[in-house]
């Protein structure tokens, strides 16, 4: 996982609705110099929406396999709180984790989705990212992984 840097990351210092952020998430993907079918992509990124993203530990992890990518392509977003979307007993979702990875490689989704579940259980690393007070130092979290 250390070596998935996100292409896009943003720092929230207010709560931010979620359909902002995925917006901003997104467009940060497309704007990313990583070709890709960005309408078919934002299609199935809209149905793993509706099949359900918390995953617990306050992520929210939008995901979906996407043909011809070479590897995963990932947004990350911190925030005190994600609002517009329904967590289980009360939880507040603070992590937005975008993830497009390559439909021809299993291997390499599984990977990123642990490598992500792996740091948000870390309490120290969870800790620091809600601390950080730009997106470039919450890129420079990842690189320190």
């Amino acid at each position: 996982m250390s070596s998935l840097i996100p292409a896009y990351t943003q720092v929230y210092k207010e709560p931010v609705a979620f359909q902002k952020a995925l917006g901003f998430a997104f467009e940060g993907l497309v704007n990313a110099g990583v070709p890709f079918d960005a309408l078919s992509a934002w299609k199935a990124v809209e149905k793993r929406i509706g099949e359900g993203i918390y995953m617990g530990s306050g992520l929210l992890l939008p995901h979906t396999r996407i043909s011809g990518l070479e590897s995963p392509l990932m947004a990350f977003a911190v925030a005190p709180e994600i609002q517009g979307v329904s967590t289980p007993r009360g939880e507040t979702a603070q992590f937005l984790c975008l993830l497009l990875s390559p439909a021809e490689s299993a291997t390499a989704h599984t990977v990123a989705i642990a490598g992500v579940a792996k740091l948000l259980l870390n309490p120290a690393w969870k800790s620091q990212a809600l601390a950080c007070e730009s997106s470039d130092s919450l890129e420079e979290l990842f690189r320190d992984q």
